[in-house]
């Protein structure tokens, strides 16, 4: 029941906040993004961005928000090298990644494609929830699909994901 970060509860492009938000510390700083929508019919997700010198008082962009192409909720974010990779999930909880090398401009590089084991498209239906690393040159995704497990994919080029394992490698509990 204390907050450090709400919707505004106004009238804006943020009235509301919603799924998770992600918070990069970087020097003194903690940058944090988030999914904000207003209370209407329409309730499109936008990307917001606020700073933070404690973690605690944080102040938004006032450029807010700072990506409204597309639906962008559930986000993580990671720097590698100067360019900032974001993995979030999208309209129909469908995942895709963005990049940016100011952690406000972000360029939308549309859905993973992501294959099972033997090359073949997944099949249709959600993948999202996306937690993305990138260790010894091979990219790593978790991924949810239908809430139903966690799956894992790897890409040696951030353009085709392949399926470590076609069963979730871990399953949903009881």
């Amino acid at each position: 029941e204390n907050p450090v970060f709400k919707g505004t509860g106004i009238d804006t492009w943020d009235e509301r906040i919603r799924e998770r938000g992600y918070i990069l510390k970087e020097g003194d700083t903690y940058h944090m993004w988030y999914t904000g929508y207003p209370q209407t019919e329409d309730r499109t997700l936008y990307l917001g961005y606020a700073t933070s010198n404690d973690g605690l008082e944080w102040t938004r962009y006032i450029d807010n928000p700072v990506f409204d192409e597309s639906w962008t909720e559930d986000m993580m974010v990671m720097k590698l090298d100067s360019t900032y990779h974001m993995f979030a999930e999208g309209k129909n909880d469908i995942a895709h990644r963005l990049t940016s090398n100011d952690r406000i401009n972000w360029t939308d590089h549309g859905s993973l494609n992501i294959r099972y084991t033997n090359d073949l498209p997944l099949s249709e239906g959600p993948y999202g929830t996306p937690t993305a690393w990138f260790e010894n040159n091979t990219w790593y995704l978790f991924y949810e699909r239908g809430d139903l497990g966690i799956w894992l994919a790897t890409s040696e080029d951030l353009e085709i994901w392949t399926n470590v394992q076609d069963d979730p490698i871990i399953e949903m509990g009881p």
